[in-house]
């Protein structure tokens, strides 16, 4: 079982503000709202997706980020910024801009 550790500041900084499992089927809003900032990723399965939404109900009219998983990575894998689409050996990440979503975040969907 994979483990997804939400940060309040940037590059998995300062406090941890929740930590949940990898388990698909999750839609939640974060136990502190407007409070993310970035995640760090320990051993989550190829295929899981995260959406990280500013909208509290996951509307995709405002920012929003997905995050696919390509490669697990037992040592953890930083998401430094949900503001910023990249790939590498390990992730897909595409943001979707309107006006920022770092210390935003809303709402958490995980499959």
């Amino acid at each position: 079982m994979g483990i997804i550790v939400f940060y309040e500041g940037n590059n998995a900084t300062q406090n941890i503000v929740q930590t949940v499992e990898d388990t698909p089927g999750q839609n939640f809003r974060p136990v502190a709202n407007d409070e993310i900032r970035s995640a760090k990723l320990y051993d989550v399965r190829p295929g899981c997706e995260i959406k990280v939404f500013d909208s509290p109900d996951g509307s995709m009219n405002d920012d929003f980020c997905i995050v696919n998983v390509k490669r697990s990575n037992p040592e953890g894998y930083v998401i430094g910024t949900f503001e910023r689409s990249y790939e590498d050996e390990y992730v897909m990440v595409a943001f979707i801009r309107n006006n920022g979503l770092d210390g935003k975040v809303s709402r958490i969907v995980i499959n």
